[in-house]
């Protein structure tokens, strides 16, 4: 018998990338998974990380989605101008989930308690490039 299902990471992923899109409008491209093409001199990366079962009931489960958002600045040396760029970038993206702490997702249910836990900036010398990690996460209550 197959079941009935919803890619509830497929609706997260999109509502993230549609608010991120509408924000940059272009001047900052967005992928999703691990694969970023060569060439590329920043763009954003979301990679699913996981979930969290918070609470189960006969009737709906709430859980706590995790995604990884990261900034790449195809360059390792950094001036102060480029340094000022990706800050500048960073406190946009922490501002545009501030303000989107309840999203609705394209199968009309909310993601809600949208949030980035953590912001880590650094330098990736294996890569050539400078990496900021963003922990974003929401909550997501399914009804069955």
């Amino acid at each position: 018998m197959a079941v009935t299902f919803t890619n509830n990471f497929k609706n997260i992923l999109d509502k993230l990338e549609s608010l991120l899109e509408s924000e940059f409008k272009g001047s900052l491209p967005i992928y999703k998974g691990n694969s970023v093409p060569n060439g590329v001199n920043q763009a954003l990366q979301l990679i699913p990380v996981g979930s969290t079962l918070l609470d189960y009931m006969t009737n709906s489960e709430t859980r706590e989605f995790s995604v990884s958002i990261k900034f790449l600045f195809n360059e390792i040396n950094i001036n102060e101008k480029a340094l000022d760029h990706i800050l500048r970038q960073v406190s946009r993206i922490e501002a545009l989930v501030h303000d989107n702490m309840i999203v609705t997702l394209s199968d009309s249910t909310k993601a809600s308690d949208c949030r980035l836990e953590s912001t880590q900036l650094n330098a990736d010398e294996e890569l050539g490039i400078y990496i900021v990690n963003f922990d974003y996460k929401c909550l997501h209550t399914i009804t069955f």
